[in-house]
């Protein structure tokens, strides 16, 4: 068996802060128009859209509950 030693060997990484960073181009996104999506894809986001929007309407609707407005129960 051979055993390699090097003493020398080191290894240095400059770490750059992002607030000390030169600025970048930025890639618009104007231009680049609609994403291609499988339908499997776009029906679960769709899907998706619907649950949250439901969410969102049970919550006004339980909140409107506690406040009140249809009565106490």
């Amino acid at each position: 068996m051979i055993a390699l030693k090097n003493d020398r060997l080191t290894e240095e990484f400059v770490v750059i802060h992002p607030l000390f960073d030169e600025p970048e181009q930025k890639m618009s996104g104007v231009d680049l128009g609609r994403m291609p999506m499988s339908k499997p894809v776009r029906v679960s986001l769709t899907l998706l859209r619907c649950y949250i929007i439901l969410m969102f309407v049970l919550l006004g609707f339980h909140l409107l509950q506690q406040a009140g407005v249809f009565g106490k129960h």
